[in-house]
């Protein structure tokens, strides 16, 4: 682990018992923790003194930085400040009212199911996937959907929500109602995608984490409880985990340190729309590439991505290498996606990287229709190139900072043997790679075998019955 940091006066630390999964190391008598906390990756040295042996949270946050969020967005400021005064108190009075009426009571007979993910910052992921095919395949089950009430209108706007009834809003009397008397709650992240109760409040509901993607290119740290039994801490306080292949049985069974009968293989829900969506939409004919970086744990506390060793590394790639000029004259465009974690610096992306072939893709879009019609996607360490391999379309790796990642993050695969994709360590070889595969026309069969070696690896089904087989087991 990394030597910890000091805390800076810009900084504070919070303590508080925890409710959400995001301690991800936490060990009874020492003073060191490595934590997470929703926006990236903070290490700190803290005195911890009556704290041993208990599960505490542990948030440290720069102050220029949380006041950047809304400086960004004066928008938010109101709304933000609204709803942390008023969810603490909605949480009171919904547990009361729950207990004075009682469970039974509140449901009248209805079976209620809550999804939720991001946080409830997004409509999107494995939760959006299943809670779809719930409502339109099982409604014997009262479905619903939890998001913030801040990103709600504009996921309406964009017409992202098909079921728009079915919401409700994180931290409302409402959600925290359906919360306590719901039979089961379905995230992707962690818990808190749906509500902010404790485990204990919530002892009779069924857990059950559908995870972001294939588990296998990120490591994930460790959450250890009282009895010093150490657990991957996204699943701490979840019943049921899925996975996508045995190979993803055994390393949350092995790294995570998930009971293996608590590990369901069903595949992964998101992955059913996406073979769907390659049936049926029809590509728009033009050459198109994904990029999508990933965020860095360790750029959390910067105040600008621009000037970091990051964006130097996409300007080599996509400028300096002459890259962007060759695909405006091809009439290839290259979509950008960046990480949800990096959309603070939405505005540092467009003003850096405004080029004449490359496309910022808006947070909201439907990223399951770009990477259908994309033909190539070129990524360093995203879940996302599992999505393109299920595709058989090809990925290019773009790797500039491997030892640093390898050192802070690491992966449960080997990152030089068994990526299914060309790799590249600096622009000019990544934007080189990009050349050939234009000139190629996008035809990955130099790297068929590879390919198809780690697809047996991720993948045990290749259907679409992924939604249908986790119903299975919470019907």
């Amino acid at each position: 682990m990394q030597a910890p940091h000091e805390i800076r006066r810009n900084r504070y630390v919070r303590l508080r018992k925890v409710h959400r999964c995001t301690i991800e190391i936490f060990r009874p008598g020492r003073t060191e923790i490595k934590l997470a906390e929703e926006d990236g990756w903070i290490h700190g040295k803290h005195s911890r003194a009556d704290y041993s042996g208990s599960l505490i949270e542990v948030e440290t946050v720069s102050l220029k930085r949380e006041a950047l969020k809304y400086v960004k967005n004066p928008l938010k400021i109101i709304p933000r400040l609204e709803a942390k005064i008023t969810e603490p108190f909605n949480r009171v009075l919904a547990l009361a009212w729950v207990r004075l009426n009682g469970v039974e009571r509140l449901c009248a007979g209805r079976r209620i199911f809550l999804f939720g993910a991001f946080g409830g910052r997004r409509y999107g992921d494995n939760s959006v996937a299943l809670f779809e095919h719930m409502v339109e395949h099982h409604p014997e089950v009262d479905s619903y959907w939890v998001m913030r009430k801040d990103v709600y209108k504009e996921h309406l706007r964009f017409g992202r929500l098909p079921f728009p009834d079915k919401v409700v809003f994180k931290g409302s009397f409402r959600a925290n109602i359906l919360a306590l008397i719901a039979q089961v709650h379905v995230y992707s992240h962690g818990h808190y995608d749906v509500t902010d109760y404790s485990r204990d409040i919530l002892a009779k509901t069924c857990l059950v984490l559908l995870g972001h993607g294939v588990t296998a290119l990120k490591k994930k740290t460790f959450k250890s409880r009282a009895s010093d039994h150490e657990i991957a801490g996204m699943a701490a306080t979840a019943d049921f985990v899925i996975a996508g292949s045995e190979q993803e049985v055994r390393i949350k069974n092995e790294e995570w340190h998930i009971p293996i009968e608590k590990i369901i293989l069903t595949g992964l829900p998101r992955y059913d729309r996406l073979l769907r969506l390659s049936r049926e939409q029809k590509s728009s004919g033009e050459g198109r590439i994904l990029y999508m970086p990933t965020w860095r744990d360790w750029n959390s506390r910067r105040l600008l991505l621009k000037g970091s060793e990051f964006f130097s590394q996409i300007r080599d790639f996509l400028v300096t290498s002459g890259l962007d000029g060759y695909l405006h004259a091809k009439g290839v465009r290259l979509d950008l996606y960046i990480h949800m974690w990096m959309r603070e610096f939405f505005d540092d992306f467009k003003k850096e990287f405004d080029l004449q072939s490359v496309n910022l893709l808006p947070q909201i879009i439907d990223i399951q229709k770009i990477i259908v019609d994309s033909s190539l996607l070129i990524t360093d360490y995203s879940s996302v190139c599992w999505d393109f391999l299920l595709l058989d379309k090809p990925v290019l790796f773009y790797q500039p900072d491997l030892d640093e990642y390898e050192e802070k993050r690491g992966a449960y695969i080997d990152l030089k043997k068994d990526l299914f994709g060309p790799v590249a360590y600096n622009g000019p070889a990544a934007a080189d790679l990009v050349r050939q595969f234009v000139e190629n026309r996008f035809n990955p069969e130099q790297f068929k075998d590879q390919m198809e070696r780690m697809k047996k690896w991720a993948f045990t089904y290749t259907d679409d019955r992924n939604c249908e087989r986790v119903a299975g087991y919470l019907v």
